[in-house]
């Protein structure tokens, strides 16, 4: 028919009619040769490795991760330490504690935190907490520094990121609202009944005290805390100066001479305590002026051997008797190295204590101010 319409075949384009060449192999590097004169046409370029784009490649890659590495340490991690430098000038015991490894450690995880997430309100008091002062206890707080100055009044330094200028108030809502008994205001301080005092320093560090007097003297930032000598890494480290030992001497000496005379001998120490699956202590003591290392760690090993009979007749205290059973103490240039592996049931078993009295203390106070208990 005329009208029928009869499409011609599309004619192939130029590369169509011829087939693509198939790609030509990479030569190898070492096999490129440079072109010999006479031979016509430009020399061959030299191959490019094939492993130097993989290179760049994981060279930009690990670039990348670095950034938002360091971009989230410096931006939710970095933390600049600020308890110590609240220490008070005349302390003589100190105690250091990191909090990120105390909350992974097996008993402190079992027996402690559960006591924020206790609600005896319908809301548990770490929630309660953080909306009254936004700090969350769990991840703000990245140091405790406990201090003394004659084993009678104590404060507790608290560092981490947290908003200043807010706890004390934050705390005085919570404790209202809960009915704690012994509640009032004393300026910038928060009074928790007759030995317990909160007050919080310019730089944000909380200073928790047994009295009035050592949280005043703790709010200043000072560097009284480099005589210490404290050791500013690991879990849990101490510093005892030679007023801590000569007012130990004092306290023991009637009932244990032998200890009086030993702690007169020790200008001052310093350790660690690492927890972990098999905690252990380590502690460095400086003999006082005239005494030689070697003389005191052979007195301190013996001392060790007596306290042994002593405490098997008593009850293993937190491991304690255990701990020193196996203690060696000997001389290592002018100090003399005391070491001790203490047993993790007997952390254990002291944490589960002292958690139960917490309880019993806050339940104490809710009791006396009219709050209701938390069911059992």
């Amino acid at each position: 028919m005329s009208d029928t319409l009869i499409e011609e075949p599309i004619r192939p384009t130029v590369i169509d009619d011829t087939a693509a060449p198939a790609p030509a192999p990479v030569a190898d590097p070492a096999e490129a040769q440079p072109a010999k004169p006479g031979d016509g046409g430009a020399p061959p370029r030299p191959a490019r490795p094939r492993g130097a784009a993989c290179l760049l490649a994981a060279l930009a890659l690990v670039a990348l991760l670095a950034g938002a590495a360091l971009g989230v340490y410096f931006l939710f991690w970095r933390y600049e330490p600020t308890a110590r430098r609240h220490i008070p000038g005349d302390a003589n015991i100190v105690l250091r504690l990191e909090t990120a490894d105390l909350a992974l450690f097996g008993p402190v995880r079992r027996h402690f935190l559960p006591l924020l997430d206790e609600a005896p309100s319908g809301t548990s008091q770490r929630a309660r907490i953080e909306a009254a002062t936004g700090l969350d206890v769990l991840s703000d707080l990245r140091e405790i520094v406990i201090a003394s100055t004659d084993a009678a009044s104590w404060v507790a330094l608290v560092g981490g990121r947290i908003p200043k200028d807010r706890f004390v108030a934050g705390m005085e809502k919570v404790a209202r609202d809960e009915g704690w008994a012994g509640l009032r205001r004393e300026g910038d301080l928060l009074l928790l009944g007759p030995r317990a005092v909160i007050g919080q320093a310019d730089d944000g560090t909380l200073v928790l005290g047994t009295d009035v007097e050592i949280v005043k003297a703790a709010l200043p930032a000072s560097d009284e805390w480099q005589r210490l000598d404290l050791p500013e890494q690991g879990p849990v480290t101490f510093a005892l100066t030679s007023a801590a030992w000569s007012g130990a001497a004092g306290a023991v000496s009637a009932v244990l001479p032998r200890a009086g005379a030993l702690f007169r001998r020790i200008d001052h120490a310093s350790g660690t305590f690492t927890l972990g699956a098999e905690p252990a202590l380590a502690m460095r003591l400086a003999p006082v002026s005239g005494d030689a290392a070697a003389a005191l760690a052979a007195d301190t090993q013996a001392f060790l051997g007596s306290l042994k009979l002593a405490l098997a007749l008593l009850p293993d205290v937190a491991g304690a008797g255990t701990a020193i059973e196996g203690a060696q103490a000997v001389a290592q240039g002018d100090r003399v190295e005391l070491r001790a592996k203490w047993p993790h049931e007997g952390l254990d078993r002291a944490c589960a204590e002292l958690a139960q009295r917490a309880r019993g203390a806050r339940d104490a106070a809710r009791d006396a101010g009219g709050a209701p208990r938390a069911a059992p």
